[in-house]
């Protein structure tokens, strides 16, 4: 999956990165664009994605609510998955949600900072990702 087009009226980096989400009991794999969010409280991705790599059931017990852009709510749910990134591949939990549309592929609090200590420099248009703890 490309990274999407984001047009304004100025050109603005959008951190997007590619990632993998791998299903840690079956292998399966969706690459993809996500996006680097600093004020996403957990790493959130749609049902879909889940779907795709052999979650059956994404709904579960520990269910969180959440409210995004125009306080529009919604309910994701946690799923052990393997991150990868550059290469290398992190043990984490990724929430899914039926109620968010496609394009959302969000790197957030759980889940991605918790695992990364972050730097993003638009004057060069680089992102430096350091694992916490040199794991």
């Amino acid at each position: 999956m490309d990274p999407p087009v984001v047009r304004s009226a100025r050109t603005m980096l959008m951190p997007y990165i590619p990632v993998a989400i791998i299903n840690i009991v079956n292998g399966q794999r969706f690459d993809c664009y996500a996006l680097i969010d600093s004020g996403a409280s957990m790493s959130l991705f749609p049902a879909v994605v889940a779907t795709a790599i052999g979650i059956g059931q994404v709904e579960n017990d520990m269910g969180e609510s959440f409210c995004g852009i125009a306080s529009q709510q919604a309910t994701g749910y946690p799923h052990a998955v393997r991150l990868e990134v550059g290469g290398n591949g992190f043990d984490t939990s990724i929430y899914f949600s039926q109620q968010v549309g496609e394009e959302t592929l969000l790197l957030g609090m759980k889940g991605f900072f918790d695992l990364f200590t972050v730097k993003i420099d638009t004057k060069k248009e680089r992102i430096e990702l350091a694992v916490i703890g040199g794991k």
